[in-house]
């Protein structure tokens, strides 16, 4: 008799910059991760090759990509070491990969990354940009914080109409993601040279406990709902900050705690990046306009076609 194998479900968001929320299924011997809830990167974990002659010291075991799954294609392995116990690893990728079939409408999977470091203003203390986030008390203390990214460093598909409109050019020769940097620039200064930040216990009603300090807890109005605040005092910086929050639509609707009427508003910017949507849709808790990301995935497909 096959021996019982019991997984776990859940996801966190990838911060800094946000791209999205990241599906992860696993057990105690293999996890699979998928940005999409379509392709899913298989990994097992096995020991280090060592080799016949090997006379390195054991390391410990660790998660190795076994191949990429999908409900349509199944399993495609890559090529693997012929030194690693083979037979263990399709084993172990294949129990896995059996729980993940009847975890596929489950989708969604719940947040679990309750843990959130924020920067905050330097002269109101009021958070201001998601800085990273993380599952448990003994991660947190782990983590070192790094500084705010608009977009990863070779990402320069962030354009700013307004800043487009006022003539500067996302690339000037020098640096190919001029509209970034200025937006983390902007978000930069606000919090001052020392950027301070502080880490917070978010609960499920949008409220949160201060990790370091023993105030009380905070009111939910107290956060930014999206993972950059919205509240900009100059018309300027509030234009700036609108125009990152519209490219990044798509993805800020895999977040499950938006309000319907954040999420209206989010599901009617992201249709203008409609492969994007078709790419992300099966992750979203919710969708509100349904014919309308439809058309989105209808004329995605459209596109694909016509290129290929």
């Amino acid at each position: 008799m096959m021996e019982q194998v019991s997984n776990s479900a859940f996801s966190i968001r990838r911060l800094n910059p946000f791209n999205g929320v990241l599906q992860v299924f696993q057990n105690d011997t293999a996890r699979a991760l998928s940005s999409n809830g379509a392709v899913w990167e298989i990994q097992v974990l096995s020991d280090k090759p060592q080799g016949l002659w090997a006379n390195m010291p054991f390391s410990g075991r660790q998660f190795y990509t076994f191949g990429l799954w999908s409900p349509e294609h199944g399993l495609k392995q890559v090529p693997i070491n012929p030194l690693f116990n083979i037979p263990d690893m399709i084993a172990s990728a294949e129990a896995l990969i059996a729980g993940l079939c009847g975890a596929q409408d489950k989708l969604p999977f719940p947040l679990t990354d309750v843990y959130e470091s924020w920067l905050l203003d330097e002269q109101t203390q009021q958070p201001i940009a998601l800085l990273m986030s993380c599952c448990s008390e003994k991660e947190r203390q782990q983590r070192e914080i790094a500084k705010w990214i608009a977009a990863e460093p070779g990402d320069f598909s962030f354009v700013s109409p307004h800043l487009s409109e006022q003539g500067l050019p996302c690339d000037d020769g020098y640096n190919p993601r001029v509209h970034a940097s200025v937006l983390e620039a902007v978000v930069r200064e606000r919090a001052g040279q020392h950027h301070p930040s502080s880490w917070f216990h978010r609960h499920p009603d949008g409220s949160a406990t201060p990790c370091e300090t023993h105030d009380l807890p905070l009111d939910a109005d107290f956060f930014p709902e999206l993972p950059l605040t919205e509240s900009w005092e100059d018309d300027q910086e509030s234009a700036l900050i609108n125009d990152y929050l519209n490219w990044k639509a798509p993805q800020l609707l895999m977040l499950p705690y938006l309000s319907k009427t954040t999420r209206d508003r989010l599901e009617k910017l992201a249709v203008n990046q409609a492969e994007v949507v078709d790419r992300l849709w099966r992750l979203y808790p919710q969708i509100h306009n349904d014919d309308l990301l439809k058309s989105a995935r209808v004329e995605a497909k459209i596109r694909t076609a016509n290129r290929n």
